[in-house]
C-alpha cells in the first residue's frame, strides 16, 4: 500500500500543472502569512512547505525534521488524486520544549487593517494563535485573536484568492524544490529536486 501510495505521489508530482497549482498556493499561503516569497525565508523563518495529506507515519517524519531543526514547519497539503485543486489542510508542525507538537486544522486570519495574517489551528480548541516574526520562529501567542474569529478567516481565504488570480503569483516555483524525506530506522535521508514551471 505505502509503495503504491508513493507511486502515486511520484506521477501527481510530475504533473507540471500539479506542481504549478501546488506553488501558486504555497506562494499566496506566504504572501499572506509572511508578506514575502517562499524562497526568501530566513534562517530562523519558519519553512513553509507544501505536499500531499500525511498518511502511513509521514507526519512523525515531518515531525522528526522539525524536532532535528528546531525551525517552525508550516505544511500546506493537499490531495494525491487532485493535485491541481485547492489545498486541503494546514498545519504546523513545532518544537517546544523537549517534544515536537502538531497543530492541526490551522486557518489563516487577517486583521481589518490588511496586515500580516496569523496563523490559528483549531479554532474550537484552546491552543492559541501564531505570529510571523522576520527572522525567528512563529511567536505564540494565547487565545484567539479579539472579536468574532470568522471576518478575519474571511479576509484571509479572500486576500488568498486575489493573490491566485493576480499575476503576482506567476513563475511561483521559481527556486523552489522538491524535497522528499525518508527513513530507515532513525536515520533520515533527504532528496532535494529542483522545480521548474
Amino acid at each position: 500500500m505505502r509503495d503504491a501510495r508513493r507511486q502515486l505521489e511520484e506521477l501527481t508530482i510530475s504533473d507540471p500543472a500539479a506542481v504549478a497549482n501546488m506553488m501558486r498556493h504555497l506562494a499566496a499561503v506566504s504572501f499572506v502569512l509572511t508578506g514575502r516569497r517562499v524562497i526568501e525565508t530566513r534562517e530562523d523563518e519558519p519553512r513553509l512547505t507544501a505536499g500531499f495529506r500525511l498518511m502511513g507515519g509521514a507526519h512523525h517524519l515531518c515531525g522528526a525534521v522539525t524536532s532535528r531543526t528546531g525551525i517552525d514547519q508550516v505544511y500546506v497539503a493537499f490531495d494525491v488524486d487532485d493535485a491541481v485543486g485547492p489545498p486541503i489542510g494546514l498545519g504546523l508542525f513545532r518544537k517546544e520544549k523537549h517534544e515536537t507538537l502538531v497543530y492541526g486544522d490551522c486557518r489563516l486570519w487577517s486583521p481589518a487593517d490588511g496586515g500580516r495574517a496569523i496563523l490559528v489551528p483549531d479554532p474550537t480548541g484552546d491552543h492559541g494563535h501564531f505570529a510571523f516574526q522576520p527572522g525567528s520562529r512563529l511567536k505564540h501567542l494565547p487565545g484567539l485573536p479579539a472579536g468574532n474569529l470568522e471576518p478575519g478567516l474571511r479576509r484571509a481565504a479572500a486576500r488568498r484568492v486575489r493573490l491566485l488570480n493576480s499575476g503576482e503569483l506567476r513563475n511561483a516555483s521559481e527556486g523552489c524544490a522538491v524535497t522528499r524525506f525518508s527513513n530507515v530506522g532513525r536515520k533520515i535521508f533527504v532528496e532535494v529536486t529542483p522545480l521548474s514551471e
